[in-house]
């Protein structure tokens, strides 16, 4: 991630924010997956939502309150 969408990311610039989510879209969502078993026995892949956007709100809340120096 370059310094420059950080730094705008920082001071608000909602498409440096988007890319900054984007980076980090992946892992957000390997925090938020788990595997769930149905009646049968079978196992799937989850990913609880609710979870997935707590996550990207704290990411957001953290870049928009963090100093550079």
């Amino acid at each position: 991630m370059p310094y420059h969408t950080i730094e705008k990311a920082v001071s608000g610039d909602v498409n440096a924010l988007n890319r900054v989510l984007k980076y980090y879209e992946d892992y957000i969502i390997r925090l938020s997956a788990g595997t769930l078993y149905d009646e049968n026995g079978e196992q799937y892949y989850h990913v609880n939502e609710e979870l997935r956007r707590r996550l990207e709100t704290k990411l957001i809340i953290a870049i928009l309150t963090f100093e550079l120096r």
